[in-house]
């Protein structure tokens, strides 16, 4: 009986050691792609990436400046710029081929402004995140924790590669003019830009679109002008 007790013992403080909190994954991911004094150190990031939808050839820019302007436009060959969002901290325009449209509501204004971080998750605590680890699940055939992530009304699923600490995943509904739609994006190819790791690969399901980007350039602390983000 001694003995039995004393292999529950050992067992229960084993499982206790290799215990996962929602916590230690994010820490993790921030200390694998470089830690946050080198993040610190990025207060703006530039991201082109290119790739192909439905046979057309497009081209994304992202932009951010710390700590709450954010821009990201998409062109299609032949047709221009099709789309694009700004957000200058307190309110977000988003443009298309049907007008644009002025976003003043604080939750939404959020939202847009939580995409100028220049790495989110490190600051999830920061930004009052309710993390919730749900367990370890297979992604493209590697175990990965999943945690279950809540920033006001933005509610996301997220995998982190359990050998790398890379996130590897992401899941979240966002509304858009036919409703609800879940998007989820695989993220690939970490690349160190000024010390901090990027994925230059993206792969997207948008439901009734697969999209594949790569990034064609990565630029940080190029000093973005302010002007680039005003919504006059």
């Amino acid at each position: 009986m001694k003995k039995i007790s004393l292999f529950v013992s050992a067992l229960l403080i084993s499982t206790l050691s290799f215990a996962q909190t929602a916590e230690e994954v994010i820490n993790n991911y921030v200390t694998a792609i470089g830690g946050k004094d080198a993040i610190a150190k990025i207060k703006d990031l530039s991201m082109t990436f290119t790739g192909e939808a439905q046979g057309a050839n497009l081209e994304i820019l992202i932009q951010k400046k710390s700590p709450n302007k954010f821009l990201q436009s998409v062109s299609v060959t032949g047709m221009g710029e099709v789309q694009k969002q700004v957000c200058d901290g307190t309110k977000v325009r988003a443009s298309g081929m049907q007008g644009s449209e002025d976003i003043t509501d604080p939750e939404k204004v959020k939202a847009v402004a939580m995409q100028a971080v220049i790495v989110p998750e490190a600051e999830y605590t920061a930004m009052g995140a309710k993390l919730t680890y749900v367990g370890k699940e297979k992604v493209n055939n590697a175990d990965a924790y999943k945690l279950d992530v809540t920033i006001g009304s933005v509610k996301m699923t997220e995998f982190y590669d359990a050998a790398t600490g890379l996130k590897v995943r992401q899941v979240i509904t966002a509304e858009t003019p036919m409703g609800a739609q879940t998007i989820t994006s695989d993220y690939t190819d970490y690349k160190a830009i000024n010390g901090v790791k990027f994925a230059h690969k993206l792969s997207q399901d948008l439901g009734m679109m697969q999209l594949a980007l790569t990034a064609s350039k990565i630029e940080a602390n190029t000093n973005l002008a302010d002007t680039l983000f005003e919504i006059k």
